[in-house]
């Protein structure tokens, strides 16, 4: 049997000494991710009194984590950096979802000798590593998989947490919505208008601040059709990287299919966990490896270790004995808790291949593995060197836009802080959120000085050289105001011997504006 006579000594020194590896292992693994800063420039910002904006003349909702942002703003109150706030919560929140399951562990399987369910979820990698990355994605798991604990519970503080993870994620509307739906239905309480009331209220002041009800992310990433294909290699990476989490499949599969046949009350719950699969399916998942499965797994894992539960239960009732799949999990128990803990404790990573690790499968990354934890250090930058200039980056370069300091910044991969950008039509599908292209119109458009990254290889532009960290990079000049230049040039980690090199060999005069679109075309 799995069940045994309670050691409550035992059971709780294992619990304890699980909560201090996940620790650990979440901190050694501590890391931030590029798309962090952005959302660290509008907490800034609006800390600053400038408002919840990216650039200072526009309004703009380019973060997906409304919630998140403002937590962070407020840590500048109390002189708490975003890089280290966001690091704290997302350890903090990570391990109250280890404990919120724990506590339904522990409440359910009264003479467990060991905390399996725990074992499980604190040797799940990903679950580690995305503890961390300056995103929301552990508020938006702690919150998501409580409430779905309290939804078993007929709790109404459901609606609380569906109601924050709503404001955390846009994919909170959907929990909330369809567990409003569920309560409504069955008259059990008028707590979802009033939640409804109050998220509206939220639609209204995005529409108000921002002039649209979708957060432009939306249009950046998700408005750009079905991509089935796509999230077929999202869910096909998951199993890559855990190809025995398909066991907690199976087990989950059968504890909702008996659920549903068996207790009506279930089935607004399930139905969102299915429906939440499909949207994520439907949008091609994210370029970020299992980050859109994060949020559900945990539960899913619950599910498996419910129904393991109730087969353990059931086998130790005389009359059950004879059922053919009791009679088999009787005799392969421990088969089949070997496996349960293997299903995550076993990871492959998908970018290792023959010893060496490609750079992404079917436009899928480690983000982790690329940026370590080079973006958790604050030092190294020259800060507020460009606020005279503006620049257009890339998604990697957000985090010199946080502490350079540019007068104005364009995100030019997927135009997360562009209005008419993120509407841009593309021509084919690749990595999501990665497939608009740029050209120079949208750099004249926006009177862009200094490009960050020459993602335009046809376009020769001069450049000057930035030292950050030892290393040198190029910044890329669109137009030439010589007072401006010349007194970035003077910064200790600035080079501009290239630029004026260029200068010399083309016989251009070096004390009079000029603009390095029109000689490449654009008037």
């Amino acid at each position: 049997m799995l069940f045994f006579k309670r050691n409550v000594i035992s059971f709780y020194i294992l619990s304890l000494l699980l909560f201090i590896f996940a620790f650990y292992q979440s901190f050694k693994w501590k890391w931030i991710c590029d798309d962090a800063y952005i959302s660290f420039v509008y907490a800034r910002n609006l800390y600053e009194g400038s408002g919840l904006v990216f650039n200072f003349e526009e309004r703009v909702e380019g973060y997906t984590n409304f919630l998140w942002t403002l937590l962070l703003s407020l840590g500048y109150f109390l002189k708490l950096t975003p890089q280290f706030l966001s690091l704290f919560f997302g350890i903090l929140f990570y391990l109250m979802t280890l404990f919120v399951f724990f506590y339904e562990e522990n409440r359910l399987s009264v003479g467990k000798i060991y905390p399996f369910l725990l074992v499980h979820l604190a040797l799940f990698f990903h679950l580690q590593i995305f503890a961390t990355s300056g995103l929301e994605t552990s508020l938006f798991t702690f919150l998501v998989c409580f409430g779905f604990l309290l939804w078993e519970k007929e709790n109404e503080f459901l609606f609380l947490l569906f109601f924050l993870s709503a404001l955390v994620r846009p994919e909170g509307a959907l929990f909330l919505s369809i567990a409003s739906l569920d309560w409504l239905f069955r008259k059990r309480s008028l707590k979802p208008v009033l939640f409804g009331f109050l998220f509206l209220g939220f639609l209204c002041f995005r529409v108000f601040y921002y002039d649209d009800i979708f957060p432009n992310t939306f249009y950046a990433k998700g408005n750009k059709g079905a991509y089935f294909s796509q999230g077929f290699y999202y869910l096909l990476y998951f199993f890559k990287s855990y190809p025995l989490y398909l066991f907690i499949l199976v087990l989950s599969g059968i504890q909702i299919y008996q659920l549903f046949l068996n207790q009506k009350k279930f089935r607004f719950l399930l139905s969102s966990i299915l429906l939440y699969i499909f949207y994520v399916l439907y949008v091609g998942g994210d370029f970020m490896g299992n980050r859109f499965w994060i949020p559900i797994l945990p539960y899913l894992s619950y599910l498996a270790f419910r129904q393991i539960h109730e087969w353990d239960i059931n086998s130790q009732i005389e009359s059950k004995k004879t059922s053919f799949f009791l009679s088999l999990f009787t005799k392969n128990q421990i088969l089949v808790a070997f496996l349960f803990i293997l299903s995550t404790a076993v990871y492959i990573d998908p970018l290792k291949t023959q010893g060496t690790r490609i750079p992404d499968w079917h436009g899928i990354v480690e983000e982790r593995m690329f940026y370590e934890d080079h973006l958790i250090r604050t030092s190294g930058y020259d800060n507020g060197a460009l606020s005279d200039f503006r620049v257009a980056f890339f998604g990697a370069q957000a985090h010199f836009v946080y502490y350079l300091r540019p007068n104005f910044a364009f995100e030019a991969e997927s135009g997360l802080t562009d209005r008419e950008f993120a509407k841009k039509n593309i021509r084919t599908r690749g990595r999501v959120g990665h497939e608009s292209e740029l050209d120079l119109k949208d750099l004249f458009d926006r009177k862009i000085e200094i490009l960050l990254d020459n993602r335009l290889p046809k376009n020769n532009f001069p450049y000057i050289q930035y030292t950050w960290r030892n290393i040198p990079l190029r910044f890329y000049l669109l137009s030439y105001d010589p007072v401006k230049i010349s007194s970035l040039c003077q910064r200790n980690d600035w080079n501009c011997s290239d630029l004026f090199e260029t200068f010399k060999l083309k016989t251009w005069d070096k004390n009079q504006p000029k603009s390095f679109l029109e000689s490449n075309g654009i008037h």
